[in-house]
């Protein structure tokens, strides 16, 4: 059966001398993963259109199994005229797209809302010349909405915030600090389109780490992303 969809690239790999694997969070079937051959062929270089976080739209042969599936035709989406060509937002979007890669990856189910969601922010941040330091935090913070552990902020007044359950609190925990509580209250209220950051340079560094502790928490098998120490270089 031949379907098609919309499709954000999330990762790829070359296999053999002429193909590409690619794995995809999709409009239609969620998570798939798809060949493409003869991607690196001089008549017709289909490879061009697979970049992280690239929408393309997809043609393929459809299978009742979860092993791969061949793609027929492939055309770009969305144009993205930044997000891969500024070393910073390449660098958070590199960083987030790992995040996405591993979280997403047993979700077969389509979730509309979910792929706008990454659609638009992707779009906000492409469209953005600057204040888009605290890109990564807002999108994971809003990302975990979408996954199942969104903090509760019905007592957002409360001075301790309390990773494990994320919820905020009068009593303090040992790992928490009011100070955190405060950084979380912030990045709650960000609207990411007005014309300045959430965050000093020391504020991030540190909400950067309460937020990978928040996944590693919540998430079994979570792994700190490889391009964690570049992005804290990046904004050091």
């Amino acid at each position: 059966m031949i379907e098609s969809t919309k499709a954000i690239v999330l990762s790829f790999l070359k296999y053999g001398d002429s193909s590409l694997i690619i794995k995809c969070y999709t409009e239609k079937f969620g998570f798939k993963s798809f060949i493409l051959k003869n991607s690196f062929s001089k008549k017709y270089k289909k490879s061009h259109f697979i970049f992280l976080f690239n929408e393309i739209e997809l043609v393929f042969y459809s299978k009742k199994n979860n092993s791969l599936e061949l793609i027929k035709e492939i055309h770009q989406g969305h144009i993205f005229n930044t997000i891969h060509t500024n070393i910073i937002k390449s660098s958070i979007i590199t960083f987030i797209g790992e995040i996405v890669n591993q979280t997403l990856k047993n979700e077969e189910t389509p979730d509309l809302s979910l792929y706008g969601f990454i659609k638009k922010s992707l779009i906000d941040l492409d469209s953005k010349d600057n204040y888009f330091s605290d890109f990564h935090l807002y999108f994971l913070l809003h990302f975990s909405k979408y996954i199942g552990f969104y903090p509760l902020e019905n007592d957002s007044e409360f001075p301790y915030f309390i990773i494990k359950e994320g919820v905020f609190s009068l009593k303090a925990n040992p790992v928490t600090m009011e100070e955190n509580a405060y950084l979380w209250k912030l990045l709650l209220t960000y609207e990411f389109k007005s014309s300045k950051n959430c965050f000093n340079t020391s504020q991030r560094k540190q909400m950067l780490t309460e937020i990978i502790t928040y996944f590693e928490t919540h998430l079994s098998n979570f792994k700190k992303p490889i391009s964690l120490d570049i992005l804290k270089l990046l904004f050091d």
